[in-house]
């Protein structure tokens, strides 16, 4: 009787202690957006270059709550570097993103903009 008791609650111990295995999907993908400048795009203001690029994807959630990096590529495109950097910065609005610089660029520049989904946990 004491074996059939034990083995009893050992049974039960393992059925307690199960694991479920949970799969978890994210349904929100990461997004990337590229634009070929040409210089003439950038408008002098204030003693500064800008550039406006209007990116409907740039919405509230991605706004308030997700991530927008912004790259630039080298000349050749074999490497990008992530804004701010050297005199180049960037603002992102909803709608958009603003570059600025205190040069004009003499050849076309390729600009990556990168939305990072993210779920806000606040």
């Amino acid at each position: 009787m004491k074996k059939l008791t034990i083995l009893m609650l050992c049974i039960a111990t393992l059925g307690l202690v199960s694991c479920k295995k949970e799969t978890i999907v994210q349904n929100a993908p990461n997004r990337t957006i590229v634009f070929d400048v040409n210089p003439n795009r950038w408008v002098l203001e204030n003693g500064k270059y800008y550039l406006d690029l209007r990116i409907d994807e740039v919405d509230d959630i991605n706004f308030y709550d997700e991530g927008i990096l912004v790259y630039t590529a080298t000349p050749n495109y074999n490497s990008y570097y992530q804004l701010p950097y050297g005199d180049m910065d960037y603002e992102t609005y909803i709608g958009g993103v603003t570059i600025s610089r205190s040069t004009l660029p003499t050849t076309p520049m390729r600009i990556k903009v990168v939305l990072v989904a993210a779920e806000n946990v606040t």
